[in-house]
């Protein structure tokens, strides 16, 4: 028997039109905080430190013998260069590499005992598409800017305008362990994906997590720079990936030409919990910029910015019901999300330029395989959002 725990609710586009000033959150009334509001979300700081205090592994040991090899300088550094050949070392910007995937190779080969950097000149990069098995649970992997005011980028399309789509980075790693891959001041475009960090969807052991996106731009991401190519689901793609922050990124044209709403700025799917998504800026999507999917707890979404985006919330959610459909292709039930938060972000309007709700419910609390949530849990807990007194104002 499915039972309901909770009466969903939805903004309708009807209870915000005509309003000369932003409206604080409609919804479950005890879960809303109707009298904290927003006028703005500070935007994005491209030129911000990401981790200014992020502390370096110790690099060496005081306490070392003498009379053993030397220690490893850390973080270990790698270049890439537009101009750079795999043939090379990668260890100085004289010696830069050309692609990722070599770097990786590399790191196979000779294991650090510490961080590692990839430090990435200016210029364009085309056509790479990684995917990326190698992590250290106890240390950082971080792809960076060389010049963080002048993002490299990382381009799907050829020289000649041949664009393939694809991924450009895709970790596949579900040893239920933390990765620790950073990107800070990327610029990712044309590609039906920018990042997918995936774990095994099948079983909640077998996740990664702990990874950061911080100060990219997203750009022309699904098959908007060519309509033949398949429609995508997701810019940044979390499959059972933990313990995440996605923070002042740009995430610009996330756009399927067909079937619009099936694509995502931010997929949080198949029990990716404890993710944190922060004063982003989303402008223009086709599909809705947030979607929660198959048991994604205890997110929190706060201090973004949604400008012309989604055909029905700023937040919605989503999991293959086995009750009412027979193609879901995972063995055990999906099931419902709990817990999560959606607080203190700034709604401009859906992709028609209607009035964008706060958040949407597709199936109900309930579906048969899966354990009920405890007493004091919610599907979601809203407060502080608000909607522009006219839609895509901010543009």
């Amino acid at each position: 028997m499915r039972s309901v725990a909770l009466t969903l609710a939805c903004l309708s586009f009807a209870a915000c039109s005509g309003t000369a000033q932003p409206q604080p959150d409609a919804g479950r009334g005890s879960d809303l905080d109707a009298g904290r509001r927003v006028d703005a979300t500070p935007a994005p700081d491209a030129a911000a430190t990401p981790d200014a205090a992020v502390p370096r592994d110790a690099a060496q040991d005081a306490g070392a013998d003498d009379s053993g090899p030397p220690p490893e300088p850390c973080p270990r550094l790698y270049h890439l260069a537009p101009d750079g050949d795999d043939g090379r070392s990668g260890a100085t910007q004289a010696e830069a590499l050309a692609t990722l995937a070599r770097v990786e190779a590399l790191l196979e080969a000779d294991p650090p005992s510490c961080d590692v950097e990839v430090h990435i000149a200016p210029g364009v990069y085309r056509q790479q598409q990684t995917t990326w098995r190698f992590t250290l649970p106890d240390h950082r992997i971080t792809f960076r800017a060389a010049d963080r005011m002048d993002r490299p980028v990382f381009d799907g399309c050829s020289a000649a305008g041949d664009c393939h789509g694809g991924t450009f980075f895709r970790l596949r790693h579900a040893d239920g362990e933390e990765t620790n891959l950073h990107f800070w001041y990327l610029h990712v475009r044309n590609y039906q994906t920018a990042i997918s960090l995936e774990g095994g969807r099948n079983a909640e052991a077998t996740s990664n997590g702990g990874n950061r996106i911080y100060g990219c731009y997203f750009e022309r991401i699904g098959n908007v720079f060519d309509a033949s190519v398949e429609p995508s689901t997701a810019c940044v793609r979390l499959v059972n990936s933990d313990d995440n922050e996605i923070a002042n990124n740009h995430f610009v044209d996330v756009i399927n030409t067909r079937s619009g709403g099936l694509i995502h700025a931010i997929y949080v799917a198949h029990m990716s919990d404890r993710n944190e998504i922060r004063a982003n800026r989303f402008l223009r999507s086709t599909g809705d910029p947030v979607r929660v999917r198959d048991y994604s707890n205890d997110n929190v979404i706060t201090d973004n910015r949604f400008i012309r985006v989604g055909t029905s919330a700023g937040y919605s959610d989503w999991y293959c019901d086995h009750d009412a459909r027979t193609d879901c292709t995972k063995p055990d039930p999906e099931c419902p999300s709990w817990n999560n938060q959606f607080r203190d972000n700034v709604l401009d309007g859906d992709w028609a330029c209607a009035p964008l709700a706060t958040f949407h419910y597709f199936q109900d609390d309930s579906t048969t395989g899966c354990a009920p949530p405890s007493a004091s849990a919610r599907r979601l807990r809203t407060s502080g959002n608000t909607q522009t007194s006219a839609p895509c104002s901010m543009e």
